[in-house]
């Protein structure tokens, strides 16, 4: 069943703003004193990287299985792959390793998670193939780094090297989860798109362990959607860092209770099936949630007094995430609002998702076709190492970041009792909805 959408008067002029919510109300629009009146094209959006650890890019994941010495699927891919902050699969304990490998080579400047806490290490390699752990072929750039230093961050220095696959070699003893991998690169979000597949796929072509109904945030800039309007410094730019698909970037929330905290328009009329919200875990209070019919225009707030929300996500102070599964709502913008619990803190934004109806099966993300790249000089690339990453089994000269060992992690696989393939403490996201929320894993295969 859909929502039905209800008109509200908005402004003297009669301009018109359609809440998919069922209540009527007087909402009005308001201009903010400092207004950005004009939504980002494509080329300012340049400066926004698209994540590449993204199952909807053809990325995949897998774990190495010591006992059969080669590479299996695991859970862990549906969760870390695709586009929900709050759907998490837990780290093997002990030393483990996860290849990430994408659908062809990619040139690959940073990488990032997030995750609960997990007080291990973890060390990076890169190559062109997907050889086992310890292989001559492996080109270490990271090594026995923290995982908590790149909790929500990235690395300080730049990779800038072309791979197909990533080793992502954990050392946790006692693991808790990750809800995502960040791996950058030189494409720009806004240059791609989702578009439809010229023929549809069965989803096990792209891995055994596909999250279908939250590969696509449409909420994304790769989506087409902006944010039009937020309650917070910055311009019109700046803003699109809740939708960035980088956790480390945030979009200050101020308290409010009549006028909306943030606007976002979708690319298109979606129907709105999830949403999903990564904040701090000190947050203490209400992010109320209207899904809109009709987009107010860019740079312009919402009234919301006297407007029922179409949903509210608390959160506790326990948890930075939460999420809420909702009837199917056709909208072409959202509008959030924070009612913080006894005080005046504003509500910090990293990560924002929305989705719909959109499958696997038939839509993949692409570059846009009518995207103007402000990135294609044939000479931007002059300064990357573009040579591959085969190596021969030493430790790069271009090492990035190195823990307290200094050990290289290049040991052999210690014999011992086979340990669990793709297995452990099980999915965890903190709503208590389940992993992944009422979504099947693996739909097809049930």
């Amino acid at each position: 069943m859909k929502t039905n959408a209800l008109l509200i008067a908005i402004s003297a002029a009669c301009s018109t703003v359609l809440f998919a919510a069922p209540r009527e109300s007087t909402a009005t629009v308001k201009m903010p004193v400092d207004s950005n009146n004009e939504v980002p094209n494509v080329n300012q959006l340049q400066v926004f990287p698209k994540n590449m650890a993204r199952q909807h890019l053809g990325t995949n994941l897998f774990v190495y299985d010591k006992t059969s010495q080669r590479y299996v699927a695991t859970e862990a891919a549906a969760a870390w792959l695709d586009e929900d902050p709050v759907t998490g699969w837990s780290v093997l304990p002990g030393k483990q390793h996860y290849l990430l490998q994408f659908a062809e080579p990619q040139i690959v400047t940073n990488f990032g998670l997030s995750a609960k806490t997990n007080n291990g290490s973890l060390s990076l390699y890169l190559g062109d193939q997907p050889a086992a752990p310890g292989d001559a072929a492996w080109n270490l750039v990271a090594r026995n780094v923290s995982i908590e230093s790149l909790n929500n961050k990235h690395f300080k220095g730049a990779l800038n090297r072309t791979a197909k696959c990533l080793l992502i070699e954990t050392d946790i003893a006692d693991p808790a989860a990750i809800y995502s991998l960040y791996v950058f690169g030189d494409k720009a979000a806004a240059s791609e798109s989702i578009q439809p597949r010229a023929q549809a796929v069965d989803v096990h072509a792209l891995g055994d362990f596909v999250n279908q109904q939250t590969a696509f945030n449409v909420a994304g800039i790769y989506a087409n959607s902006r944010v039009t309007y937020a309650n917070s410094p910055g311009s019109s730019i700046t803003w699109q860092r809740a939708i960035d698909d980088n956790p480390e970037s945030t979009v200050p929330l101020a308290p409010t209770t009549t006028e909306a905290g943030l606007v976002l328009r979708f690319g298109e009329a979606r129907p709105i099936t999830r949403l999903s919200v990564q904040g701090e875990q000190a947050a203490k209070g209400t992010l109320d949630v209207f899904l809109l019919s009709q987009a107010p225009d860019a740079g312009q707030t919402v009234g919301l007094e006297g407007i029922t929300p179409s949903v509210s996500i608390k959160f506790d102070g326990t948890s930075a995430r939460a999420s809420a599964d909702i009837e199917e709502t056709n909208s072409v913008a959202m509008v959030l609002r924070w009612k913080p619990d006894g005080n005046s803190a504003a509500f910090t934004l990293h990560d924002l998702a929305a989705f719909s109806n959109i499958s696997l099966t038939d839509h993949e993300v692409v570059g846009a076709p009518d995207a103007i790249a402000s990135n294609d000089d044939p000479d931007k690339d002059k300064n990357m190492k573009k040579e591959g990453t085969a190596g021969d089994g030493k430790e790069s000269k271009d090492v990035i970041a190195a823990g307290p060992s200094g050990k290289e992690g290049k040991e052999p696989i210690a014999a011992g009792p086979p340990e669990p393939v793709a297995a452990g403490p099980g999915g965890t996201t903190l709503t208590g909805l389940g992993f992944p929320p009422r979504i099947l894993r693996n739909p097809l295969s049930q």
